[in-house]
């Protein structure tokens, strides 16, 4: 028995120590989709102006709905959010039929508000006279229970809005117009 038990030992701890083997190169290495993120969320404009960016920033946010929560001029950062209904009408449906059968657990389910978090960070590059600007959205979805779940938004077109209204404020800004 005493065999048998230290036969069982030696096995956890190989499997263990197998289970801890990484390469660090992997770990550094960022995936294409990371790369392709990083494009999508960020924008380079022609100015050293840093402070005109970040009001124009701010402007641009508070005009598609967002609350400003902190500004950070110090480290180029603007944090905001806006709260909105998640309600899908094909969860409804499914719901109101569940509820319909006396279960109403998938009611519950069902998405009910989400919160919409958008992060600015802003990079002067001093050798180019230029500011890189980098636009983060995620989600926090809330269904009736409670529970929540996080998502990251990468639809092009938010951010294609996003920076076209940026360039035109960033314009009007620097020419005091």
């Amino acid at each position: 028995m005493k065999n048998y038990m230290s036969i069982l030992i030696a096995i956890y701890i190989m499997l263990f120590l197998t289970g801890c083997a990484t390469n660090s190169m992997e770990m550094m290495t960022l995936s294409e989709s990371s790369a392709q993120e990083r494009q999508l969320q960020t924008r380079s404009f022609d100015t050293a102006n840093e402070t005109n960016v970040l009001s124009a920033s701010t402007a641009t946010l508070q005009d598609l709905g967002f609350n400003i929560d902190e500004i950070d001029r110090q480290f180029g950062l603007i944090t905001c959010s806006k709260v909105r209904d998640a309600k899908q009408i094909d969860q409804q449906v499914i719901g109101l039929l569940f509820a319909i059968f006396d279960r109403g657990v998938m009611l519950m389910n069902a998405d009910d508000k989400q919160t919409i978090r958008a992060t600015v960070v802003t990079t002067p590059r001093d050798a180019q006279n230029k500011i890189n600007v980098r636009l983060n959205i995620m989600r926090i979805v809330t269904n009736k229970r409670g529970s929540s779940r996080i998502e990251t938004i990468n639809d092009s077109e938010i951010y294609n809005e996003f920076f076209d209204r940026l360039s035109k404020a960033i314009f009007l800004e620097g020419n005091n117009i």
